[in-house]
């Protein structure tokens, strides 16, 4: 390690520089290990396909796929890492991390490849995509430098992915076994034939996706009972009230991060209103253009497979009831469902606001009119639209002269000004407890207490941990619960995240002075945050003096927490924490103290540790713990001389319990190093052996 205060190149292990006595430390990266799911997604045959197209239309072509392929990514909730040609790398579960995002990963990589075909139908070519997607642990964080840093992740997860989509057949997602056994049980698979993957001798097959089961919308919990939010309801139930006395539109915004239950919200309080209102459901997809054909049956009650007649009348009856004096409004709702050639605007005609939009507008304002049925319009506005006619239309919504509310939900809190807003937080732990008995299986609830305390309260993290406490195959079990693990550790200050880390190194527990020296800055604001998110404990007494010791909630927890520190960053890690440990702990800690610097690569200062702790050991009585404890002494990286001063104890502690038999195996192990040792140490070495051998033979 080089010392970066002289320069010097010192030897692997050592703790201090040899040069300057400065204290060795290496820069620990910003990256991390995550357990992720990663999709590669390709146009087939393209070069064949588009041979002949100029230049222009080509990039027209690609940009349009590559656009609505990373719109749909982002729709899931991924993360587009890279484009490449005429495809693209998209990641699930780095930089966030969702509790299902292997499911989130293939129904994505499905959509993405129908949207291709629907591209290709629109241009009149057979357009053809293809996806591979694998889950596994991959090295997340930025390369590069200066300017050129970006956010990636790197693994043999990233080349299985790769290598499964370039062997997918056209228009099919491939997958790799971690991401079959964690969706095996919501999505539909059949095995491929035999495969012969470069670089991955191991992998004989994959699986293709055969049915996604579920369509995107559904909620899979949706049955389940409604379970807290009572406040939140009651903040709905307001502001519905503040609507209908002021007979004035009114705006909410639901803020809250992914899996905080805001649809399930919106559902369950336009349950609530039991036909009082009127309820219109908008739900925004980033790739899609608004159509007013999906208010269409909520507002006329049409049939759903209602022929083109059949949609005319219905329509007509709706704008002629509650518009009769507006023909040309009538005109312009029925053309832009169409159900009626309309005559484009004259120049007296236009406005700067869409017609079209003002003409719906009117019409759900008049359907809130005494008389109509309804006290009040509600509309709730899933996902954040995009689409220019619908942020429009929803603008003149908003400024209706009627009893309109509209809810729109979002994850950020980067709201228009003045905006008026609910932020959903987590549940408490008896409502989150109370979920996960809706779906976890009876012989897993007494484990329910333990692990629902490690979600955060996130509803979609407690549904998912009942999924996974439900399920049998352990592979599914283990992938679901890392990953929902992962989400949750993602909640957490990154900063605080990563001291947590650290932390997860010491052991079951850890201390404040500890903390605060592996914190990188605002130690005490950091420490503060890992109690308030329930992830460390303090206890009521410390084993060390004058120092506030914590637990980890528990261990299912730090074992996650651990799975994140690069194995390159932990070595440097084992050093801090055993050099703090040696300045502050007593001479119970020798042993851990041991395993730390053993770990981080000074066997040196291990064996002074295991030595006392064994000797502790033998002092105390436990005479197999020290005999495990002076064997792990003797396998360390040393030199003659200290083996055989390791050796020559432990055949004078077997000897102190009467264990002549394991003295003179120890003592058989000293000769054969104190023959390599070095001439200064051999004779008091061989003196020592001398009389060990005596003291043996006089027990005989």
């Amino acid at each position: 390690m080089v010392c970066s205060t002289c320069g010097t190149r010192n030897p692997a292990g050592m703790r201090f520089c040899g040069m300057c006595g400065s204290r060795l430390e290496r820069q620990l990266t910003a990256r991390e290990r995550r357990r992720v799911s990663v999709v590669f997604v390709d146009l087939a045959n393209f070069s064949t396909l588009t041979h002949g197209l100029d230049p222009e239309e080509l990039r027209d072509l690609a940009d349009e796929v590559l656009t609505m392929v990373a719109g749909i990514i982002e729709e899931y909730d991924g993360h587009v890492d890279a484009f490449r040609g005429d495809g693209l790398i998209a990641l699930f579960g780095a930089p966030h991390a969702h509790p299902d995002d292997a499911h989130r990963a293939v129904l994505a990589a499905a959509s993405g490849l129908e949207a291709i075909r629907a591209i290709g139908r629109s241009r009149g070519i057979k357009l053809e995509g293809r996806a591979g997607v694998n889950t596994g642990v991959v090295i997340a964080g930025s390369v590069g430098s200066g300017r050129a840093r970006s956010y990636t992740v790197m693994g043999s997860a990233v080349n299985l992915a790769a290598r499964l989509e370039e062997a997918a057949t056209p228009g099919e997602v491939w997958v790799g076994s971690d991401t079959f056994e964690t969706t095996r049980t919501r999505l539909a698979f059949e095995q491929t034939g035999p495969l012969e993957l470069p670089g991955f001798p191991a992998v004989r097959h994959a699986h293709r996706l055969v049915s996604t089961i579920q369509p995107r919308a559904s909620d899979p919990y949706g049955a389940l009972r409604f379970v807290g939010r009572s406040d939140e309801l009651a903040a709905l139930e307001q502001v519905y009230r503040e609507t209908v006395d002021a007979r004035a539109a009114r705006e909410l915004w639901l803020v809250g991060e992914a899996g905080r239950g805001k649809t399930r919200l919106l559902n369950e309080f336009l349950l609530s209103l039991d036909g009082a209102a009127r309820t219109l459901w908008i739900e925004a997809h980033p790739t899609e253009e608004f159509t007013w054909r999906s208010l269409e049956a909520q507002l006329f009650g049409t049939p759903e497979d209602a022929d083109e007649g059949c949609r005319q009348q219905y329509a007509l009856a709706a704008v002629q009831r509650f518009l009769p004096d507006e023909p040309r409004w009538q005109q312009a709702i029925l053309g832009s469902l169409d159900l009626v050639r309309t005559k484009p605007w004259t120049r007296l005609d236009r406005r700067s606001i869409d017609r079209t939009n003002v003409a719906w507008r009117d019409l759900l304002a008049a359907m809130t009119r005494p008389g109509s049925g309804s006290e009040a319009l509600v509309v709730a506005v899933d996902n954040e639209p995009r689409d220019e006619a619908l942020l429009e239309f929803l603008v003149l919504l908003g400024k209706a002269p009627a009893p309109i509310l509209l809810l729109r939900t979002t994850r950020w809190d980067n709201l228009p000004e003045h905006a008026r807003s609910l932020t959903l937080g987590p549940l408490d732990h008896e409502e989150s407890l109370e979920l996960l008995n809706e779906l976890a299986s009876p012989e897993m609830r007494t484990a329910s207490d333990a692990l629902v305390r490690q979600v955060g309260g996130v509803p979609a993290y407690v549904l998912e941990l009942g999924r996974a406490l439900s399920m049998t195959q352990s592979g599914s079990f283990s992938g679901s619960l890392a990953s929902l693990l992962q989400s949750r550790l993602d909640m957490v200050d990154p900063q605080a995240r990563l001291l947590l880390a650290h932390a997860a190194l010491t052991g079951e527990a850890t201390w404040q002075g500890l903390l605060h020296e592996l914190a990188s800055g605002d130690e005490e604001r950091l420490v503060r945050m890992l109690v308030d998110e329930d992830l460390l404990v303090p206890l009521a007494s410390s084993r060390l003096p004058d120092d506030v010791e914590y637990r980890f909630q528990s261990e299912l927890l730090r074992q996650a927490v651990l799975r994140t520190i690069p194995f390159s960053d932990r070595p440097l890690l084992h050093l801090r924490i055993g050099t703090w440990l040696e300045e502050h702990a007593p001479l119970g800690f020798s042993e851990l103290i041991a395993e730390h610097f053993e770990r981080g690569g000074s066997p040196d200062a291990a064996y002074a540790h295991y030595l006392a702790a064994a000797s502790l050991a033998a002092t105390q009585g436990e005479g197999q713990h020290a005999d495990d404890l002076y064997e792990r002494l003797l396998g360390l990286d040393l030199g003659a001389d200290q083996l055989a001063e390791g050796g020559l104890a432990y055949a004078q502690t077997a000897l102190a319990r009467g264990d002549r038999e394991r003295a003179e195996a120890a003592l058989e192990l000293a000769r054969g190093w104190i023959e390599q040792s070095s001439e200064a140490q051999k004779g008091d070495l061989r003196r020592i052996e001398a009389q060990l051998r005596t003291d043996a033979e006089a027990q005989a």
